[in-house]
Parts: structure tokens; sequence; C-alpha cells
């Protein structure tokens, strides 16, 4: 997720009180994205999370562009 954020040229952070028992919520450019604490998680859902994450993404380096015109 960090490597995706910096590939589309955002910040990758997390909130310190922004987590749950069992899951933490990060932000790039002020997108919150959920993700699960465990020591393992399995491959469809990591896979769906980088998805989500890379679409975020690119939509909000589009929107950045567009403000820039």
């Amino acid at each position: 997720m960090a490597r995706l954020a910096k590939k589309f040229g955002f910040d990758f952070s997390k909130t310190p009180d922004a987590h749950g028992a069992s899951h933490d919520k990060w932000y790039v450019g002020g997108e919150p994205v959920i993700v699960p604490r465990h020591n393992e998680i399995n491959e469809l859902t990591a896979k769906g999370i980088l998805r989500s994450w890379e679409e975020m993404l690119e939509e909000a380096a589009r929107s950045e562009e567009g403000q820039g015109e």
C-alpha cells in the first residue's frame, strides 16, 4: 500500500486513534481504507484491498490533475 501511494505521489499514514479491535484505518489523500490487523491476511482479501486502494489513488490523482488546470 505504501508503494502504491508513493507511485501516485500521495502520503500514506495511519492516525493513532483510528483502529479497532481487529482492523486499522489507513489514509491516503484523506481517503480511508480499512485493513484487517492480523498476522496473515488471506490472498483474496489482500488483493481486494490493494485493488480498491489503487482505484482510489487513480481517482485522486485524476482529481488533483483536474484541479491544477
